[in-house]
């Protein structure tokens, strides 16, 4: 059988000679027929950029068994490869036609991986181009390495519901449609079928296609159905391996013509299959204590201590090492930076990690402290660690951004057993090291790293004894590193310091270390550090963080995790975020404690939850970040400028790759005055919010006209640009509908503000909402069906334009995908699309490498690790279940998504489980991923969409079970604040609710929600004492006046 040409499948519009491909191919050969009889020479070039550097179809399935790392795999695109000239063989093969191979790869590039071994003869490209002088070429034939097949189609009609259409026509892409046979109720005339008035209708359909290579071949041939006034695709690969597909939506039903199974058969067999959010509602409510029990347990993590908004912050590891970060005090410069006395990270290292812990955990939140202990043998040591300004107390206040920290280091020694022992802990210190990470991915690392007790692997600087203190050596000058109190007895050693001292039984012995963050200058300074009392500056610290922790909102539930977690989370926000050491009072919005600096659109995430909890000036200190540095850093992107950008952080924006930063900042900006309705803060920045919407509205005219190697789907799209983590250049979803969501809530906040740009911004935002879905509704229909586990097949939204299918790796097929449709408000959660995308995601992405987490047995773990992505709380993908109402869902996957970054000895979260469950990346604590987690918890209580306001909207049955009273208290919304408290009172089958409303705006709807544990129906409502008879008794509803002041309702069953 011949070779399948793929030349017809390439884009228009492109140049003569010249072929460019949706996504790379594996191109084997290239034909050129020319006009006349004479065989010039030729060249032929392709486009190349990541490969072969860089292969999707990675040695060993990395896409299945290593998903969190294939995520990243980088891929070639359209706009940013070069044309390289091909090593070549050319041979005549008729009297026009040249045929062209490619020689070994290493011909073209003697080193790269692997070459030996992948030295081969085809080019992965998504472009070739043929170069002749003086000859005519006629047309250019591409054959890819995957082989020519042909397959007989039976498709039936009006299966489970009627067709809706009369006539049906049928395409190819990487296919030909040889032959179309006419069935029992339709007719064909030009190879377009007509369907009869019949109950049953059927054609057949002979097919040439091809035998993908592998998995990413993009040879998969593809047969587009166009019904009327809509159309569907199917793969021919994914009938073979999971067929026949039924798509109810068009009552069409595709099999093989030798597959005897009918329709009505094969409905009977998939009868009793259920999808995901289906089973999860008929099983008892997901509880975070049922999640985390259900999920491996997870590996210690270090925890961040430091004081607010300041600069230097300190990590202490899990083995008590103390880490400290460079780049925080290194940019923007300020009194901090040449201080830092270090050629990279520092660290402080004590020995300990082969010590047998006995415990860790943080004091309770929000007080900012840390406590392990250690045995060897029968000596006992516990590591307090907490961190005060040097200079004044912290009770004075927030201290300027580069004010100089100190950590108190406080180790207590105590001999358990019946005979002397000595207690020692040596002390050793490098200025040029780097984080430690877990096991799994120090693994994957080919050089070692860090030891098996992961410590990292590092220099370690010449220290000496000086009186009480310790000093190191960094350039030719020396430097203190700490000041120490003890009774011990300390001498200095090869690689270090060591403390130590002779114990008797029961007797104990204490070393304190006073570590500034950097050198200090003065006698004052040193003055000031040995003058810190460890038991004094604890107090102080405590009263601090208490103090900061009871601002703003209130949660408290029957789950002490959730309730530690709701109240650390905002002094963790205050330790992460850096204030600018310029004395503008604004805040950098850093979304990962010394991690991260400020990615916008997680920036925005950590922000929106701050507004949640009422905290108005922390959210204007950070929202002006953008406002003072807007235009002066672009994105990445084929943008035609920045100007208006939101992103420039002043040294701190991170992420130039991620586009949909602006969409998230415009949003915002928008939506803090919509939230608080404050005319005289947003007059200040609405000429930066004009700007902004200016910008989108500019380089959409980029693509407002016929573009070269383009089928037009892209028309009013923003230009072709990077996405999150990943720099290929696409017209990706999740970048355009956050981008829409900001230009439409710039027009929503101009209007009600009564600009007069606001009409032109409202124009421009409904156009580009007509030109995303135009686009996003073509590349569902190209994009081929696909099977949810109840044995239906719907369509897929990919997530980029010319994506026909499933996208390379979780990053682009799930955290940016097609549920930003639905996030960004583009598409409504309740329609028919809201639900595919929900069901598709439940069902086939979450918990299927390369898109989710590897599971050792799916069938009996997903209820405790399904419903998730592989960062788990970045993806808001549970928030349209909670607006369609989906509680059981909702709760499902909040409680999972909790379990899998929380992590009980620093009641806290981490970013990724990583490489698989049970595992954390080196990104504690994750401020914006936490952010989202608390917001979710807050939406419990307090829920409001489209003028309804609701209270207790998914609070968990179980809460109702006991006689524990949970609430919320002075929860933010766009109303007003909201305070609830429930008690339940089983005995006497009752529940009460007390409701207290602060309203800025009276909402259309008001309800006050009762979720009974046993799911029963309400039997007789009071609101203040008085019987009231506007409540829904199945779903637990009371309707109530919106209005100010403390409502009493009870409800009794």
């Amino acid at each position: 059988m011949r070779q399948f040409d793929i030349a017809p499948f390439a884009l228009p519009n492109g140049p003569a000679g010249e072929l460019r491909f949706e996504e790379a191919r594996d191109v084997d050969a290239v034909e050129v027929v020319f006009v006349g009889l004479v065989l010039p020479a030729v060249r032929i070039q392709y486009m190349r950029k990541v490969w072969p550097h860089s292969r999707i179809e990675h040695p060993g399935n990395m896409d299945r068994e290593r998903p969190m790392s294939f995520g990243w795999s980088p891929i070639d695109d359209l706009f940013t490869p070069e044309w390289v000239d091909a090593a070549v063989d050319a041979m005549s093969v008729g009297p026009q036609t040249l045929r062209c191979t490619f020689k070994p790869l290493r011909n073209e590039i003697p080193d790269f991986p692997d070459a030996e071994a992948y030295d081969v003869t085809f080019r992965r490209t998504v472009g070739v181009r043929v170069i002749v002088s003086d000859a005519a070429v006629r047309t250019i034939r591409v054959f890819t390495r995957s082989q020519p097949t042909r397959t007989p189609l039976r498709v039936e009609l009006h299966a489970g519901t009627r067709t809706p259409a009369e006539v049906i026509a049928v395409s190819g892409y990487n296919a030909a449609v040889r032959r179309v046979t006419a069935g029992p109720g339709t007719h064909v005339v030009r190879r377009r079928v007509h369907v009869d008035d019949a109950r049953a209708a059927s054609f057949e359909l002979a097919v040439a296609h091809m035998l993908p290579a592998h998995r990413y071949a993009h040879d998969d041939g593809h047969l587009h159905f166009a019904l009327g006034d809509d159309a569907f695709t199917v793969s021919l690969a994914a009938l073979e391996a999971e067929g026949p597909i039924w798509y109810p939506e068009a009552g069409v039903y595709i099999a093989r013509a030798d597959d005897p199974e009918t329709f009505e058969q094969y409905r009977a067999r998939v009868a009793g299959k259920q999808t995901i959010a289906r089973k999860v509602a008929a099983l008892p409510e997901q509880s975070l204590a049922g999640a985390m029990n259900g999920q491996p347990r997870a590996h210690p993590i270090p925890y961040c201590f430091g004081c607010k908004h300041a600069r230097q912050k300190f990590w202490v590891e899990p083995h008590g090492d103390i880490y400290l970060t460079a780049w925080p005090v290194l940019r923007p410069p300020g009194r901090d930076t040449l201080r830092w006395k270090n050629e990279g990270d520092a660290r402080f290292l004590f020995g300990l990690d082969r010590w047998a812990p006995e415990g860790r955990h943080n004091d309770p939140w929000p007080v900012m402290g840390y406590t392990l202990q250690f045995r060897c043998d029968d000596v006992r040591v516990q590591q307090k660690c907490f961190a005060v300004p040097l200079a004044r107390s912290i009770l004075e206040g927030e201290p300027a951004p580069d004010d100089t920290i100190v950590a108190l280091v406080r180790f207590s020694f105590e001999n358990t057993g019946d005979r002397s022992v000595t207690a020692e802990l040596p002390v050793a210190y490098s200025h040029k090291t780097a984080r430690a990470s877990n096991r799994r991915d120090e693994l994957a690392h080919a050089v070692r790293r860090q030891t098996d007790t992961l410590v990292p692997l590092c220099e370690r600087e010449k220290l000496a004894v000086q009186g009480d203190r310790v000093v190191g050596e960094f350039q030719g000058a020396a430097v203190l590193r700490l000041a120490f109190q003890t009774d011990m007895e300390v001498v200095e050693a090869e690689d270090g310091v060591c403390f130590r001292r002779a114990l008797q039984p029961g007797e104990r012995c204490e070393l304190l270390l006073r570590i500034p963050y950097v050198a200090l200058e003065s006698g004052a300074e040193m003055e000031a550090l040995g003058g810190l009392d460890f038991a004094r500056c604890y107090d102080e610290m405590a009263q601090y963080w208490r103090a900061e922790s009871r601002k703003g909102a209130q949660i408290y539930t029957p789950d002490p995790h959730l309730n530690a977690a709701y109240a650390g989370h905002l002094p963790i926000v205050l330790l992460t975020d850096l204030g600018y050491p310029d004395g503008s009072g604004i805040v950098n919005t850093s979304v990962g404690t010394a991690t991260y600096g400020n990615y916008t659109n997680e920036s925005v995430m950590i922000i929106e939850e701050l507004e949640q909890r009422g905290l108005v000036e922390e959210v204007r200190r950070r929202l002006a970040v953008w406002t003072r540095f807007q235009g002066t850093v672009g994105l990445i992107g084929r943008f035609t400028d920045h100007e208006g950008v939101f992103f420039g952080a002043g040294g701190l924006e991170s992420g130039h790759s991620y586009n949909q930063h602006h969409g998230w900042a415009l949003w915002y900006l928008a939506r803090h005055y919509l939230h608080t309705g404050d005319r005289e803060w947003f007059a200040g920045v609405v000429d930066n919010v004009v700007r902004g919407a200016d910008w989108i509205i500019r380089q959409r005219q980029e693509t407002r006209v016929e573009l070269p190697h383009s089928r037009g789907w892209e028309r009013g799209f923003l230009p072709a640009g990077a996405l999150e983590d990943v720099d290929d250049f696409f017209y990706w979803l999740s970048t355009n509908s956050l981008t829409w969501r900001g230009l439409d809530s710039a027009a929503m906040a101009l209007e009600r503000f009564g600009h007069l740009e606001a009409t032109r911004v409202r124009r421009e935002a409904d156009a580009f909402r007509d030109d995303l879905v135009r686009g996003f509704e073509t590349a569902r229909q190209h994009s081929p069906l696909i099977r949810l586990r109840d044995g239906r097949w719907i369509p897929h939204y990919p997530s980029r334009l010319y994506c026909r299918g499933r996208d390379y790796g979780w990053i682009r097929e799930v955290l940016e995908g097609s549920v930003y449709l639905l996030l960004s408000g583009l598409y409504d959660p309740n329609s028919k699309e809201g639900g595919w995308i929900l069901d598709d995601y439940l069902d086939t992405r979450y918990m299927n490498p390369p898109f989710g987490y590897r599971i050792d047995d799916p069938a009996t773990q997903w209820y405790d690790c399904g419903g998730f992505s592989a960062q788990p709380n970045l993806l808001a993908g549970l928030l349209p279940h909670l607006d369609r109402d989906e509680i059981d869902v909702y709760l499902w996957m909040l409680f999972n998504a909790w379990a899998a970054c929380y992590r009980e000895e620093v009641q806290a979260m981490v970013e990724h489980p990583s490489p698989v469950l049970g595992f954390s990346n080196s990104a504690p604590f994750k401020t914006s991923d936490q952010s989202n987690a608390m917001k979710w918890l807050a939406y419990m209580f307090a829920y409001e969409r489209d003028g309804l306001l609701h209270i207790g909207r998914a609070i968990p049955r179980a809460w109702f079970s006991g006689r524990e009273a949970f609430g919320a208290e002075r929860l933010s919304t766009s109303a007003g604040t909201v305070t609830v408290a429930y008690r339940p009172l089983p005995a006497a089958d009752r529940i009460e609710a007390e409701v207290e409303l602060d309203l800025r705006t009276s909402p259309d709807r008001l309800l006050l929600r009762f979720r009974h544990p046993e799911r029963k129906p309400i039997r007789a409502a009071e609101v203040d004492g008085r019987p009231h008879a506007a409540f829904d008794a199945e779903n637990g509803d009371v309707a109530l006046t919106p209005a100010g002041g403390k409502i009493h309702v009870t409800v009794t069953y």
